[in-house]
């Protein structure tokens, strides 16, 4: 007589699980011998609720939770990303409140932070990856996106005092992992994409992602493709030691599209059929990027270093013809000509810092000491084929004329540059048991412009570089009143170099300058896992640049036909509201509003021999008043597990659409709904997002005054396989 029974060895970490087969005699003594079989597992994953993220990219303040931080910091993360498959910059910052886009015409995003523009076709000096100055695109390379809000000087030196985009990139994770990724949607959307990783050896982690994007528009002849790689790899020297070399390889190519033709009012832009494309059909602009960035860290214990060393070099192609409406003859014309530029932006940057605490009495002391240098050159070459002859008409707009310009070819003996040097110094003390903390710190920025003359060039008689620096404070405070409500504000100040030259009559240009002061209350609620902040502030732009055009009639290529001056100040005023977490497990919401104001002050132009325009006491354009985005997601456990619903509503308020607030521009408001479908069974997920399911129609505007219709109703789905 005999039985068969079976023995099971409970998974350890580090060994399989085994099912061993034993047959056991009557009276027979059976000796089991059990080898366990090493095997390669990773826990499964770990969900840390509530809003206590660390802000080291943007914040600089080492290990401190966001709500112990006096400043304005607003964070999307890979999780909502994913929900709302995000696949442009515009798509992320939807969720952020006070933020705008207005028309790119297919080159960049052109971004307003609390009122005010961040750069034209977003200069490298506003954007961040990992916290050191690079221009990147985004791609499925971001792991998440941090808005910091208010003059970011203290911190970064040159920028606009709106405020600043850093990307966060994703990194090895220290295990195996790969998932495949296929997008597609409406208007010839078309996206696969690979996130893949693990150990080489116990020191050794890697990851890789790539993306080849593809897609069409609902605008005739607009299409846009992307194709990007980033490797990354880790190596864990010790437990205190690590070195982390990343790259990007990126080719992106958009047709540059204006929109409705330029000198069109709004009113009579929505005539028009929003399809009718009135560009040049190959005009495009053709981008190519390469960057590596190497991360070193070490932790001494109680302080840790921490230097980031960065380099980019990017050529940009941009072919365009500007379709500028004839009133006359009711029909477009291209007077202004073909254009083409050819530029080659490389950047260089280093940034190494100290933190660490102290302990004096029972005061706790955040510390940070940094330094950081960039170095920036961008040769420009242009050529024109002007004017064109010819046009075509509204309704049925072609292309009928072949005369296009030249490819120019850059001159490297001549290259403009801007060294950029930064002393941070910055000490967070937190006194009775961390319920205050007080934030002082200051930042020596000193700027060198200039261009440098190789080979042929001729260095022009008295030529000199131009400096600029200054000391700038940042002072600020959080205070928790009780536990989980706390109070918070700061004082910053901004500092921003400006290229020598910029125009007839401002040979010697002042920097231009903001300052902020901001306060308000954080509350955390649901033991951590849900939380919101409402603040309110006041910021001002001053020494704002402007150009005029001195002869109406002349060539507008012609640099010399412009002017600039600095007589101008820009403000803005608002509230803030946001709120984000888990309200269950299985729930969550994001939800953000802003109500703001901006005002133009003492800025009077003139363009030729028209009479001066003054424009103060109006609002900036672009900026709608009332901004609010809701975003929510539930997943089922019972019934239909593994089943996912969400609904997103994005309401934006009335804005001018032109610098003279007339009423004929205004971009009406409008409130779109989104809506998500997502099933997870297993390794296999299948997702779909209706955007804009109530088709609403709306545009932005352009930096020429044109109108650029947005998208209409449009469905994208995905389905991931993760091995």
């Amino acid at each position: 007589m005999f039985c068969i029974s079976y023995l099971w060895t409970s998974p350890k970490l580090g060994f399989q699980e085994q099912l061993i087969p034993v047959i056991v005699e009557h009276g027979q003594i059976t000796e089991v011998s059990i080898v366990l079989l090493e095997a390669n597992y990773h826990l499964n994953e770990v969900v840390i609720h509530g809003q206590k993220r660390r802000t080291l990219y943007a914040t600089r303040i080492h290990n401190a939770p966001l709500e112990k931080t006096p400043v304005s910091v607003n964070i999307v993360p890979r999780e909502l990303l994913d929900q709302q498959q995000a696949i442009s910059l515009e798509d992320a910052l939807r969720n952020v409140s006070g933020v705008s886009k207005f028309g790119s015409y297919g080159l960049s995003d052109n971004i307003n932070i609390r009122g005010l523009d961040i750069g034209l076709s977003g200069g490298a000096e506003n954007y961040r990856v990992n916290g050191v100055m690079l221009r990147t695109p985004y791609s499925d390379y971001v792991e998440e996106v941090q808005v910091l809000k208010g003059p970011a000087s203290i911190l970064y030196g040159d920028v606009e005092p709106g405020g600043i985009i850093n990307y966060v990139s994703k990194k090895p994770k220290g295990f195996k992992h790969m998932s495949f990724e296929m997008k597609t949607g409406t208007y010839g959307l078309y996206r696969p994409s690979i996130d893949l990783g693990g150990r080489l050896s116990d020191q050794l982690n890697y990851r890789f992602n790539a993306v080849y994007g593809s897609s069409e528009s609902f605008r005739d002849d607009v299409t846009s493709n992307q194709f990007m790689i980033a490797p990354s790899l880790t190596w864990n020297i010790s437990q205190r030691t690590s070195l982390n070399v990343e790259a990007l390889l990126m080719n992106n190519e958009v047709t540059i599209d204006w929109g409705m033709p330029i000198g069109m009012t709004l009113e009579q832009v929505k005539k028009l059929d929003p399809s009718n494309f009135y560009g040049y059909p190959n005009g495009n602009s053709e981008g190519d990027l390469r960057m590596m960035a190497l991360t070193f860290e070490h932790d001494f214990g109680q302080f840790q270093m921490r230097n980031v060393l960065a380099f980019s070099h990017q050529v940009r192609l941009i072919h365009d013809v500007y379709p500028i409406y004839d009133s006359d003859a009711d029909r477009i014309a291209y007077s202004f000509g073909d254009y083409k530029e050819l530029s080659r932006t490389n950047t260089f940057s280093n940034f190494l810092e100290l933190t660490g605490q102290v302990l004096t009495g029972r005061v706790r002391h955040n510390l940070m000491a940094a330094i950081d240098v960039s170095h920036f050159t961008r040769p420009v070459a242009y050529n024109f084929a002007f004017p064109i002859e010819g046009g075509t008409t509204l309704d049925s707009p072609t292309w009928e004329n072949n005369t296009l310009s030249s490819t120019p070819i850059l001159n490297d003996d001549e290259s403009p540059f801007t060294t950029r040097l930064g002393i941070n110094i910055q000490d967070m003390a937190s006194l009775l048991e961390d319920r205050l903390n007080i934030l002082l710190g200051g930042r020596y920025s000193r700027f060198l412009t200039g261009t440098m003359y190789r080979g042929d060039a001729t260095e022009p008689d008295g030529y000199e570089d131009t400096i600029e620096s200054k000391f700038t404070p940042r002072l600020g405070f959080t205070f928790d009143i009780v536990d989980g409500t706390t109070l918070y504000g700061s004082y910053a100040e901004s500092f921003s170099s400006v290229a020598p030259n910029p125009g007839r009559g401002l040979d010697d240009p002042k920097p231009q300058e903001g300052d902020q002061i901001e306060f308000g209350v954080r509350q955390s609620l649901l033991e951590g896992r849900f939380g919101g902040t409402l603040s309110y502030f006041d910021l001002t732009r001053k020494n704002v640049l402007q150009y005029e055009i001195i002869d109406a009639n002349g060539n507008i290529s012609d640099p010399g036909n412009y002017r600039a001056n600095q007589s101008a100040q820009h403000s803005s005023r608002g509230v803030e509201i946001e709120i984000n977490g888990k309200l269950m497990e299985n729930w969550n919401l994001y939800a953000a509003f802003s109500y703001f104001k901006t005002e133009v002050e003492n800025e009077v132009v003139q363009s030729g021999d028209s009479e001066p325009v003054d424009y103060s006491g109006l609002e900036l354009p672009n900026n709608p008043n009332t901004k609010l985005s809701i975003w929510t997601q539930y997943t089922l456990t019972s019934g239909i597990p593994g089943l996912s619903l969400g609904a997103g509503l994005f309401q934006q308020g009335d804005m001018y659409g032109d610098r003279l607030n007339t009423d004929a521009n205004v971009i009406e408001a409008f409130t779109r709904v989104d809506a998500l479908l997502a099933y997870e069974y297993k390794n296999l997920k299948f997702q779909a997002n209706f955007q804009n399911v109530n088709n609403v129609e709306t545009f932005q505007r352009s930096i020429f005054d044109s109108f650029v219709p947005q998208f209409p109703r449009r469905i994208v789905t995905s389905l991931t396989i993760q091995f």
